[in-house]
């Protein structure tokens, strides 16, 4: 086997509403109540089509596959230090399963559980769009999961040695590719078409935002993960007519997928749900935050990774356009670093777990993002080492991790009503940073190794300090997962749980009525609440 290489305030209830306007704009006047898709299409949780009760199966699930992955992960490169602890069949069967779910049924579901819930909160929407399609997509996920599960636990992964087991395993993954190609849609959507009046898109909140761009990136990209994975199923199940299903190069073909800088794409969000957090525990509106609105476009064009493909094209990591990209997606990181800076000087926030656990999250991003850029010199010569590409796929799990946390912790309230437990969250805030860091940066500091040859005495203790890492990781799902379902008997919280939010879903009720906003809302600036709470004080 080959491993992967609402309620309304008086103060902004308009006075007129527009009745055209493009939806790039603004959205249109609300249709009568026999147009707008019913939010409770089920009443039980199940068979739902409430896209808060989707939301939240998402979430929770994501969360119980993080920490699964990350014990398979840990499990699988035991074996690089303990030989004798499992074949290398096994342990590549592991490594390969759990490398790919990271995206599959961690990363991407856990940004899309979030969004599925709160987007339409923040557009004031009273639904996501497409609201059947959504539970549609959701299960087709949780089945195609199983199916993946089951797969390679018979030998039917990527390069498996079963033709049957591994024809599943092929059809599983194009399963998880199809259901969260059709999600991201219904989020997209949502933002472009569901806006309230007089929110433009440059008004649109952050993490609704970075969805917005980390979607458009998902939608261009898988399907082209999707394509490949599909020419394999095609070559494998028919006798392998030219040899592109073969098993030892299946890996190579769809390793693209966790790589730099396709890698990036799936972290997107964590800047969105940093910003929303920041700036609510600010108490401020961020400044130049057209500049940041870009910042998040810039990273999202430069995480587009479906042209690095080295198993088709092996030059490309000696082509400009990789090595640049490679370097000039550390710009908008620290662009973003700079306004949130400013924001939180001029605010002086105190320390909360949401706010703690996004802020781990950017620093792992960022130390992802550095580590991809030193990637990129020649003379280092750490693109011919897959060991830098291991630790920026593990510091990426860990930063999506701690962003989903952070953002369960933040939007606990809209969840159930309650406070998540403030102790779990700010334990998950030193978990999650030790483990990324225990875990991702030995692989880094591995991948020198072709450089300076006195690294190879270390390798077997930085190892080991990575498996410790991987543990803390999983340990922070658990918490994080812990954190919300104790969110259920916490402290009860109002419609503004914080006291001090900015956007649209901290106007309605906590958790929300089933159809989200009754009425349209018509907004003003990108933040309505500090708008109406200004017009009270005046």
């Amino acid at each position: 086997m080959v491993r992967f290489g609402l309620c309304r305030p008086e103060c902004i209830r308009p006075n007129e509403v527009p009745t055209a306007m493009s939806i790039t704009d603004s959205r249109q006047d609300a249709p009568a109540s026999s147009e707008v898709p019913s939010a409770a299409v089920s009443g039980s949780l199940l068979g739902s089509g409430d896209h808060k009760a989707i939301g939240l199966v998402y979430v929770v699930l994501s969360l119980l596959f993080g920490a699964a992955a990350l014990i398979i992960f840990l499990l699988g490169n035991l074996h690089l230090v303990q030989p004798d602890f499992l074949s290398s069949s096994a342990s590549d069967t592991l490594l390969n399963a759990s490398e790919l779910g990271f995206v599959l049924l961690v990363a991407v579901p856990l940004f899309l559980g979030l969004a599925t819930y709160i987007t339409p909160l923040q557009v004031g929407a009273a639904t996501i769009a497409f609201p059947r399609a959504a539970a549609m997509a959701l299960w087709t996920w949780i089945l195609s999961a199983g199916l993946y599960v089951v797969a390679n636990c018979i030998d039917g992964g990527i390069g498996g040695g079963r033709d049957r087991a591994v024809d599943l395993g092929l059809l599983a993954i194009v399963g998880l590719v199809l259901a969260l190609l059709l999600a991201t849609v219904c989020v997209v959507t949502t933002v472009i078409t569901l806006r309230s009046p007089g929110m433009s898109l440059d008004r649109v909140p952050m993490f609704s935002w970075s969805m917005f761009v980390g979607g458009s990136v998902w939608l261009l990209t898988l399907p082209v993960l999707l394509a490949n994975v599909l020419l394999i199923y095609v070559d494998h199940h028919y006798s392998r007519p030219s040899e592109f299903g073969v098993s030892s190069v299946q890996g190579l073909q769809i390793g693209w997928a966790i790589s730099q800088p396709q890698i990036y794409a799936y972290v997107i969000p964590v800047f969105g749900i940093a910003a929303e957090i920041i700036a609510t525990f600010s108490g401020r509106r961020q400044p130049n935050r057209g500049a940041m609105l870009v910042a998040i476009g810039a990273f999202g064009a430069l995480g587009v990774g479906a042209y690095a493909q080295p198993y088709f094209f092996p030059e490309v990591r000696d082509q400009i356009v990789w090595a640049a990209m490679g370097v000039l997606i550390v710009l908008p990181v620290l662009a973003i670093l700079g306004g949130w800076a400013a924001l939180l000087r001029s605010g002086r926030p105190t320390l909360r777990s949401p706010l703690g656990l996004a802020l781990v999250s950017v620093v792992l991003v960022l130390l992802a993002v550095l580590a991809g850029a030193l990637a990129t010199i020649t003379p280092l010569q750490l693109r011919e080492s897959p060991m830098v590409a291991i630790g920026q796929l593990i510091l990426i799990v860990a930063a999506a991790l701690s962003s989903g946390i952070a953002g369960t912790m933040y939007w606990a309230p809209k969840f159930s009503g309650r406070f998540a437990p403030e102790p779990l969250g700010l334990l998950a805030i030193l978990v999650a940073l030790g483990g990324g860091v225990l875990a991702g940066l030995p692989w880094v500091v591995l991948g020198f190794a072709n450089r300076f040859t006195g690294l190879d005495s270390a390798s077997d203790a930085l190892q080991y300090v990575s498996l410790v890492g991987d543990a803390l990781i999983a340990a922070a799902a658990v918490l994080g997962l812990l954190a919300l379902v104790g969110s259920f008997r916490g402290e009860s919280a109002g419609s503004d749980a914080w006291g001090s939010g900015q956007t649209l879903e901290w106007m309605c009720s906590s958790p929300p009525a089933p159809d989200d906003f009754a009425d349209l809302v018509t907004v003003t600036s990108a933040e309505p609440l500090l708008d109406a709470a200004a017009v009270q004080e005046a």
